[in-house]
């Protein structure tokens, strides 16, 4: 199940996910998020992602989040991940949905959700904020790639 998270609005949009996701909720929810995109205009957008009650997702549901960030990844500046499963099962799946999105994208631990919110919000991690860690640098993906047949 997905859920908008009520403090999701301006520059953070907020959402909270638990169960097994399917494919049909990520396309019931996929408009929320869209508006809260369109409504930013050219500014973009923090998204925060409430994990610790997940239980996995069906292969459909990430194919759906993926035709998402294929067409809005400019849009997102920030990606907070809250409180997921283990470290390495958490950086797999993350990577596997950001190779279109090249936001900055950091892990906070359930207890650390409100300077999630802060970062979010803002970018700013000056407020004493030691609970973040990064998972993926703004860009770094695949920053320095030239497709081979650039030299042709």
């Amino acid at each position: 199940m997905l859920e908008r998270l009520q403090e999701s609005g301006g520059r953070g949009f907020g959402l909270k996910v638990s169960g097994k996701v399917t494919a049909s909720e990520v396309k019931a929810f996929l408009p929320q998020l869209e508006l809260a995109i369109r409504e930013r205009g050219k500014r973009t957008i923090g998204i925060l992602a409430d994990l610790s009650d997940m239980k996995g997702t069906d292969w459909s549901a990430r194919w759906e989040e993926i035709k998402f960030l294929s067409k809005y990844a400019e849009h997102i500046e920030r990606v907070a991940v809250v409180g997921a499963r283990r470290w390495e099962e958490l950086k797999a799946e993350i990577l596997g949905g950001t190779v279109l999105i090249q936001a900055e994208t950091r892990y906070y631990h359930v207890g650390d959700t409100q300077h999630a919110w802060h970062w979010v919000k803002t970018g700013d991690t000056s407020a004493g904020d030691p609970s973040g860690r990064t998972i993926l640098s703004k860009g770094s993906l695949m920053s320095g790639y030239v497709p081979e047949y650039m030299d042709v």
